[in-house]
């Protein structure tokens, strides 16, 4: 298939406000795509060439990409940097510089977008002396075969700005339209996404097999699951409400959630929340973790937690000084590192995630030898809830988040917020119930102090059920010089020049600068009341909001729900 065909989808995409409509502009799209490129079209609406978790890198340096269009287009390099200063946008670049190439440089043939697929792959893989030369010559020679209109969305592909707003639910939405007619099959097709997280197998699963196959996609080990989120309440007397009878009590750490799975070859692969593989991080943890868990292969989940030299428990940015690609060795020994196990989701050869809790706990007592550096989660078994609040308690004495209550009977609901498990905090006792975790949806220029970089940002919560954002307040304190000085940087990428197509925002509150839903931060404030100025819910807003941190370990779509902001403001 013709990736002009794709260039022109994406066009009208990006001038489009309702996410009703781009649901429909590619389902009707989706219906027209050969099954064998249905894959690679779903994976390109959203900006990539593979799924998260794959770890896919491109590495062509900004300049080698200008310097391509350069070469593409005819054209001097103080030309294409003069405009790069104008447009701020390398695809808007090379759709200018294209316009006007010269009718010597003859188009050589159509880009198709299995070549545009495999070339992007092709550019990824290439590394060493002369990377960037090759790199810039492959991307050169697709620019060559491509409209001004298809050039702009070749370079936003490549560097991941493509900015029209799609995110992997609306795709969902559009392929249960195109390939069952009915978009309430989406849920069929989220399920199976949250065993499988990715866009490209589950699209041309449909594509060939319907829903029948869609239905029998099962775990596969070196893939991630999407992991099992939690339900709050606001007071403790309601959690044997929830959960009666007897429940596991589990600590809540300060750390970072992983999966680990160890495949029939023996390879050990490291997942974070997000998906991403973070092996290479963490090289101690994977050796210690082929020590001591037992199994030919295994999926299991634990936290990770930075400790210093007594075993004592180190704060969340410390470990986030792992996630790096340079000297892993120093790290290394400078922040080492344990995981707290709490669960198994498949061993050998069988899926753990449909039966019970207790039952999966047992199997990990028998499967995880303790060390210093892996063990079982903290836990107690109860009905009481006053002893479920001293263990609460003893965790908080120990520098713990809180506790995690979960049903001894409920099965691993993958990607879903359920009420198998339910959190309780250190936050729950102050004055509001609990930070929130809100998206960056938009920002308004700072005056004074902060001329130059943004004063404020408009943040939003997730509506799961509609698949959109919407807005809950305005951010402005506790945003530190050095926050100020990076988030322009952070959200640069993201930046559009319209109202994100899945977001609701009423007109009193519009920035001056609109933002794809991308980077998260964790808020604090002083209570939930009624606004007619937002759109969260039921009309929330968030008063006195105050920033704590960037939560970068978080996607947009895994910040604070909508339903959640709605059910803490009743109480």
């Amino acid at each position: 298939m013709d990736f002009q065909k794709l260039a022109d989808v994406l066009e009208e995409l990006e001038k489009t406000a309702s996410g009703n409509a781009m649901r429909e502009i590619l389902a009707e799209f989706f219906k027209k795509v050969p099954a064998e490129d249905i894959a690679v079209v779903s994976y390109l609406t959203l900006g990539r060439i593979a799924s998260d978790y794959d770890d896919v890198v491109l590495g062509l340096a900004d300049k080698s990409v200008l310097k391509s269009i350069a070469v593409a287009g005819g054209i001097e390099m103080s030309k294409v940097d003069k405009l790069m200063q104008e447009k701020g946008d390398a695809g808007l670049v090379a759709e200018k510089a294209l316009e006007n190439k010269p009718r010597t440089l003859v188009p050589l043939g159509k880009l198709t977008l299995q070549e545009l697929f495999d070339k992007l792959h092709k550019i990824a893989s290439i590394s060493g002396t002369g990377a960037q030369e090759q790199k810039s010559n492959i991307l050169v020679s697709m620019l060559q075969k491509v409209s001004p209109k298809g050039a702009k969305y070749v370079i936003r592909i490549l560097l991941g700005t493509l900015r029209i707003g799609a995110g992997d639910m609306t795709v969902l939405d559009a392929l249960a339209i195109a390939y069952t007619g009915d978009k309430k099959n989406k849920e069929i097709l989220e399920a199976a996404y949250n065993i499988c997280p990715d866009v490209g197998i589950i699209a041309e699963t449909l594509a060939r097999k319907g829903l029948k196959g869609i239905e029998k996609i099962d775990i596969h080990v070196g893939r991630p699951i999407k992991m099992m989120l939690c339900q709050r309440v606001e007071e403790i007397e309601e959690i044997p409400e929830k959960i009666p009878g007897e429940f596991a009590v589990e600590a809540k750490y300060d750390g970072e959630r992983m999966q680990a799975h160890k495949d029939h070859n023996g390879k050990i692969t490291l997942f974070s929340r997000r998906l991403e593989n973070i092996t290479a991080q963490f090289p101690d943890l994977v050796k210690e973790i082929e020590r001591q868990v037992a199994g030919k292969e295994f999926v299991i989940e634990g936290e990770i937690i930075a400790v210093d030299e007594k075993g004592h428990h180190l704060p969340f940015q410390t470990l986030m000084q792992r996630r790096r690609k340079y000297d892993i060795e120093k790290y290394m020994k400078d922040i080492p590192v344990l995981v707290k196990v709490f669960d198994v989701l498949y061993w050998n050869e069988k899926s753990q995630i449909h039966g019970p809790y207790k039952i999966r706990t047992q199997l990990l007592t028998k499967i995880v030898t303790k060390s210093k550096h892996v063990m079982l989660a903290d836990k107690i078994v109860t009905d009481d809830i006053s002893e479920m609040d001293e263990f609460f308690h003893d965790m908080l004495k120990e520098k713990y988040e809180g506790v995690i209550v979960k049903s001894l009977t409920g099965e691993y609901q993958a990607g879903t917020r359920g009420w198998n498990w339910i959190k309780w905090k250190k936050d729950y006792v102050k004055d509001m119930s609990d930070t929130l975790d809100l998206v960056i949806v938009g920002a308004y220029h700072g005056k004074g102090k902060r001329s130059g970089v943004y004063g404020a940002l408009l943040c939003a919560a997730y509506n799961e059920k509609e698949d959109v954002f919407e807005t809950v307040c305005k951010l402005g304190t506790g945003l530190t010089d050095e926050v100020l000085a990076e988030l322009p940087k952070k959200l640069a990428k993201y930046r559009l020049n319209h109202t994100p197509a899945r977001l609701k925002v009423k007109k009193e509150m519009e920035p001056e600068v609109w933002f794809e839903p991308k980077i998260v931060v964790e808020v604090m404030g002083a209570e939930l009341t009624k606004s007619p100025f937002h759109t969260c819910g039921s009309g929330l807003a968030l008063r006195f909001p105050r920033f704590l941190q960037l939560r970068e370990n978080k996607k947009a779509e895994q910040a604070t729900t909508s339903t959640e902001i709605e059910q803490m403001a009743k109480k």
